[in-house]
């Protein structure tokens, strides 16, 4: 037995104990973060925490503070915070278009990398105006901001209207040669809106924006094939109605493979994509046998998304970026080549020949027929 009692207090002196514990009532988490550039730009940053106080009125509480770091914005809060400050439990930094126009913006996120105390599961987010009004903004209908904005966000990608980007992410793009950085994209104007995606090039310097429809296209060339995948079209056989678009018909796209084949000739990178997918028609506004003429319908739906994948690899070309990332297959696959432009894949992408082709299978057409 006595040797039984010294085990256990031995047991009990090296166990870690509790000695550094905070009360979360003794705690300003900063659920939310924005950061932006005033008129001269200086930087601000703007942090919203949630009150625990059982006598307070309000349970959300935001300080907007000029500063030159990231960090220091937190000693300059705790100025004025009765609890302390950590950023362990971020959900969402949201930073002005404006700050992202600029190159060098990402090093302000080095706390997130740096201290383990912090996250690096925080969604990234631009704002097309500024964050601050997005921070400060206290929507009656709707549950705690942070929460509000984590679930728009989430939901948004699973419905491929948006990427979703976390820190770790967006350092895993901003440094990888091979891509470019992709982040979700909301506005606000009477209410917080998922406006699409926003691309950067290999500096991190923002480059364009793209919508929903453009955002779905994006994730099927990056073989990213999962969520819903909802497109509507115009048939180019119909006629198209004078009032009402007669010629309109929806469907949902499932079961998406791709295959990204790539070789070097000609003095450029050659990429042919293959995209196959299974459709489900959910909606059709003009009269069609589709057991019989389905084919037709289907040759439709092809020739349109050749057209669209057409567009959108036009348009990232001509801003020398590669979102989807295809310069990882040329370092894979012909990586001799790969090795003497991989400083400027940018500008040598920007010049590649990109060819997608299309196999659309309609397998179901509606329980009206």
């Amino acid at each position: 037995m006595k040797r039984l009692f010294i085990a256990l207090m031995i047991l009990v002196c090296l166990t870690t104990g509790c000695e550094d514990k905070v009360n979360i009532e003794n705690l300003s988490l900063s659920l939310l973060l924005g950061i932006d550039l005033d008129e001269e730009n200086n930087l601000i940053f703007t942090a919203s925490s949630p009150v625990f106080s059982e006598e307070a009125e309000m349970k959300e509480e935001d300080f907007t503070t000029p500063a030159t770091t990231l960090r220091k914005s937190r000693d300059e809060d705790d100025k004025t915070l009765m609890a302390l400050t950590t950023g362990g439990k971020t959900q969402a930094i949201l930073i002005g278009k404006k700050v992202m126009q600029n190159e060098g913006w990402f090093k302000l996120l080095d706390p997130y990398m740096r201290d383990p105390k912090n996250t690096v599961n925080a969604r990234i987010v631009m704002v097309d105006g500024p964050a601050s009004e997005v921070v400060q903004y206290k929507p009656q209908d709707k549950p705690r901001l942070p929460l509000y904005v984590l679930q728009l966000i989430d939901t948004a990608a699973r419905r491929n209207i948006t990427v979703k980007t976390t820190v770790e992410d967006l350092q895993r793009s901003v440094y990888e040669k091979g891509t470019t950085a992709s982040v979700t994209e909301v506005r606000k104007d009477d209410r917080l809106l998922v406006t699409g995606t926003a691309l950067f090039d290999e500096e991190g310097k923002y480059k364009l924006s793209i919508g929903a429809n453009e955002n779905r296209l994006l994730r099927i060339l990056q073989h990213e094939a999962k969520g819903d995948f909802q497109f509507t079209f115009q048939s180019l056989d119909q006629p198209k109605g004078e009032i009402f678009p007669e010629n309109a018909y929806s469907f949902t796209a499932e079961k998406i493979t791709v295959k990204t084949k790539t070789r070097y000739a000609d003095d450029k990178f050659k990429f042919a994509i293959d995209v196959k997918m299974r459709i489900l028609l959910t909606e059709r506004l003009f009269p069609l046998d589709v057991r019989k003429n389905g084919r037709k319908l289907e040759r439709d739906i092809e020739e349109q998304l050749e057209k669209q994948f057409g567009q959108l690899i036009a348009k990232i070309q001509q801003a020398q970026i590669d979102p989807i990332g295809l310069g990882l297959y040329a370092r894979a696959f012909e990586y001799n080549q790969w090795k003497r432009v991989e400083e400027r894949w940018g500008q040598t992408f920007s010049k590649a020949d990109v060819k997608v082709k299309v196999k659309a299978n309609i397998a179901g057409m509606g329980t009206t027929k």
